[in-house]
């Protein structure tokens, strides 16, 4: 990808926040867990009225060496830290990326910094570790909120870089320990506005309480994955592929520690970079994805949807013998297929139309 491509492509980070359901015992649900997901206001500038997990651009301020220095009066040193977010496996750029200035911290640091600040700007919730807490090692997210949270909720979305102060003022660090690596997606070409975003997994043995902010956000929920899915395709409201893809996996785990011990063992194996690419076909459009037999060398080589001149089914049949893509009808009728193992060691995400 040329370097004038990847100076439009903002880098960003998401979390995909997951809590126990106190109810799954008693109502005999199939899933024990739910999903923290928000509806983006109708103003937003991008996808407005989608419902995403939250997150957003990474801030200079996430990549302050004034954040090691705070990490260190709590003793985690660097080499700490390093243990945390480095894994052995490949990982997409946005992971390794040089940090703008040389005494910036590194990026896999400084990503799990905006996902967590992100998360409070939107809906209030500070995923952080205190002195009781810092010796965790139930590898479930911890989490204040004995605090004025509206009004610094409202002074760290203004001012990102105020998010560390909050974090000097409650003497807390940010819970990146229970953050785990689970996938990264770039917007594809055809968009104007473009984004690479690492997504992570986190689990919490209770769902907090909520505190919407009101100009970027419409509403937010804690359901369980098939919920939201089955939502979507009953036109309810409408998941942008990334999260319909991601809740999707989440369709194999019917309890959260069993999703927990999966992120946890499968994060060292890296991530492959899904990008997908877009094709008009008469009855609908497909988005190829990695290591599908028609995915192109060059994923970037139009920013227009490429024409097949051939229905879904049609253009699905061309394929010899691997198949990685999403295929949609309209906004809300969408089918994953992919019929081999990913590479990283991902689980393939199940059909929710068949749940």
């Amino acid at each position: 990808m040329s370097k004038q491509v990847l100076a439009k492509i903002r880098p960003s980070s998401s979390l995909i926040l997951l809590a126990k359901d106190a109810l799954a015992a008693t109502t005999k649900r199939s899933y024990d867990y739910n999903a923290l997901l928000l509806t983006r206001a109708s103003k937003s500038s991008f996808m407005p009225d989608s419902s995403v997990f939250p997150g957003g651009v990474c801030d200079a301020s996430d990549s302050s060496p004034a954040w090691l220095s705070h990490f260190q009066r709590h003793n985690i040193s660097s080499s700490m830290l390093n243990d945390v977010c480095h894994v052995k496996g490949p990982r997409p750029e946005i992971f390794n990326s040089r940090p703008e200035t040389d005494d910036a911290i590194d990026t896999s640091l400084s990503l799990r910094l905006t996902a967590i600040r992100e998360t409070f700007e939107e809906l209030g919730i500070l995923l952080c570790r205190d002195a009781k807490t810092l010796t965790s090692t139930s590898g479930y997210g911890q989490f204040h909120e004995q605090f004025d949270r509206a009004h610094w909720q409202h002074v760290v979305h203004n001012d990102a870089s105020q998010f560390l102060e909050l974090c000097k003022q409650l003497d807390v660090l940010p819970d990146v320990w229970s953050l785990h690596d689970w996938s990264a997606w770039r917007t594809p070409s055809t968009f104007k506005k473009r984004f690479v975003t690492a997504f992570f997994l986190t689990c919490l043995e209770q769902p907090p309480s909520l505190h919407i902010e009101p100009n970027e956000v419409k509403d937010c929920a804690w359901r369980s994955p098939l919920d939201y899915l089955q939502a979507c395709l009953r036109k309810e409201l409408w998941l942008p592929p990334p999260q319909f893809y991601e809740l999707s996996r989440c369709l194999n785990f019917g309890t959260l520690e069993e999703l927990r011990q999966f992120a946890l063992q499968r994060a060292s194996k890296g991530i492959v970079l899904t990008h997908p690419v877009m094709y008009k076909c008469n009855d609908g459009v497909v988005h190829l994805l990695p290591g599908d037999d028609a995915y192109p060398s060059n994923p970037d080589a139009t920013s227009d949807k490429i024409e097949t001149g051939l229905s879904v089914e049609e253009f699905r049949g061309q394929a010899k013998s691997k198949l990685h893509r999403s295929e949609h009808r309209n906004q809300h009728e969408s089918q994953l297929i992919i019929n081999f193992a990913p590479t990283d060691g991902q689980v393939d995400p199940l059909n929710p139309a068949l749940m």
